[in-house]
């Protein structure tokens, strides 16, 4: 594993945490921490806390068992458990024509694949299998929400945690929101907590903003973007205990392999 300042933090207040509460599956600590141990290094202690997928945690804390969750206003913790969940093998691939964009040529972002992935139907094929369908796409956004539930036996409570939505995706037709939370790197598993508080978010909005005949879709889309090759990896969870995000269940799984017009695919080199 390349050597990390931001894990070498985190290390330090874990194993400073695990000296003084050697027996506790939670321990907490915040920002203020995070800034004490690094300095003026991070201008955002919270992008310090945060690991996409379990390879990229700190030695010490994945050998120990634990994992880290956000508890909101700028809190967190240590939490013996298993905050990762494997993607699976995926079975069924297809190739996809698309269109030519100049904006998704000059953009990497996370919002700009979801996008893509809606304007060239990839979306519209996963969710009903028919390009007409009409879906209204809804951009990245943000919100807070508190809410409680249970890891490994032990009881997690959060105040006002801010969570991202790479993309909404609307099927006003079927009574259906598609969430996609996005990555353009290629991982093994990734962080469960992020499907798992948009779940949540949801959960509240329904019979208040949001009918309670509205079914709620959780996506994850993986692009790998690179010289010759451009591919679309989504996958669908839903959870079979709302107070247990390792309750997590598989649902589906499509690759789309990219075909593009070759002056595209020479930008792209």
């Amino acid at each position: 594993m390349v050597k990390s300042y931001k894990r070498d933090v985190i290390a330090t207040i874990f194993n400073r945490l695990r000296k003084e509460y050697p027996k506790s599956s939670l321990l907490k600590f915040n920002n203020e921490e995070v800034k004490k141990v690094s300095g003026s290094t991070f201008s955002n202690q919270f992008d310090a806390t945060k690991f996409d997928s379990s390879i990229l945690l700190p030695k010490e804390v994945k050998d120990n068992g634990f994992f880290i969750v956000h508890l909101g206003k700028g809190n967190h913790a240590f939490v013996k458990g298993e905050g990762y969940h494997k993607f699976e093998k995926i079975k069924t691939i297809k190739e996809w024509k698309a269109g030519t964009s100049v904006i998704d040529l000059i953009s990497e972002s996370e919002a700009q694949s979801a996008s893509t992935a809606f304007n060239d139907k990839i979306i519209h094929d996963f969710l009903s299998e028919d390009k007409k369908k009409d879906i209204k796409l809804h951009t990245a956004r943000r919100a807070r929400i508190s809410y409680e539930y249970v890891v490994n036996g032990i009881p997690i409570k959060t105040d006002k945690l801010q969570i991202e939505m790479d993309g909404i995706y609307e099927l006003e037709e079927d009574k259906t929101i598609a969430v996609v939370e996005v990555k353009n790197k290629e991982f093994e598993d990734f962080e469960i907590r992020q499907l798992f508080s948009t779940m949540k978010y949801f959960e509240k909005m329904m019979g208040w903003k949001i009918p309670n005949d509205y079914k709620v879709r959780l996506l994850f889309l993986i692009r790998i973007r690179k010289k010759k090759e451009d591919k679309f990896r989504i996958y669908e969870y839903s959870f079979v205990d709302k107070l247990n995000p390792n309750s997590i269940k598989f649902v589906k799984a499509v690759e789309y392999n990219i075909t593009k017009d070759q002056n595209q695919l020479n930008l792209l080199s």
